[in-house]
């Protein structure tokens, strides 16, 4: 092979990889997008996270008390069904920041860990008069489907929380 022809070829999986994490940060994205879009009573967080994660994709909430399953058993422990109210229920509204993930890309497979920040405001109507923050980290393990990147494991691991009363 050429020296050009190695350089060229070299830039061409530099690219990819390049390419490849940008679609990786953006599914990672997408997961807060689907909790923080849906404030309150709405619910419908399955609209972004069907496309976020892989159609068998499971989950290890168990750090928060939360679902070890599905990520379709984790909206409905998050969100509730029915009659049943999820965790988030006593909320009024949440924001979850992300910091830049850290990823490494082995052909169609990924691992990535993306450390955040959530703040949650309790629903004083229902007596939760706390605002609650919570810090930790999402470990993923990423699949190259045909639809792109979706998130196949996930993990949370959470560092601390504090509530915090809300002053009258």
């Amino acid at each position: 092979m050429s020296s050009d022809a190695s350089t060229s070829s070299k830039n061409t999986d530099r690219l990819q990889w390049l390419l490849d994490r940008q679609d990786i940060q953006d599914v990672i994205a997408r997961y807060s997008l689907g909790q923080d879009s849906h404030q309150g009573t709405d619910s419908n967080i399955l609209e972004q996270w069907d496309s976020t994660f892989s159609a068998d994709a499971t989950v290890d909430y168990s750090a928060a008390g939360g679902t070890v399953g599905s990520y379709k058993e984790l909206a409905k422990w998050m969100r509730g069904a029915g009659d049943v109210q999820g965790s988030m229920s006593s909320f009024s509204n949440w924001q979850h920041m992300l910091s830049l993930p850290t990823v490494s890309v082995n052909a169609d497979t990924a691992k990535a860990r993306t450390d955040f920040f959530a703040t949650h405001r309790g629903r004083a109507d229902q007596g939760n008069n706390t605002h609650y923050n919570a810090v930790g980290a999402f470990i993923d393990d990423l699949v190259r489907t045909p639809n792109g990147w979706r998130i196949a494991f996930r993990r949370l691991e959470v560092y601390f929380g504090d509530p915090l009363p809300i002053a009258s």
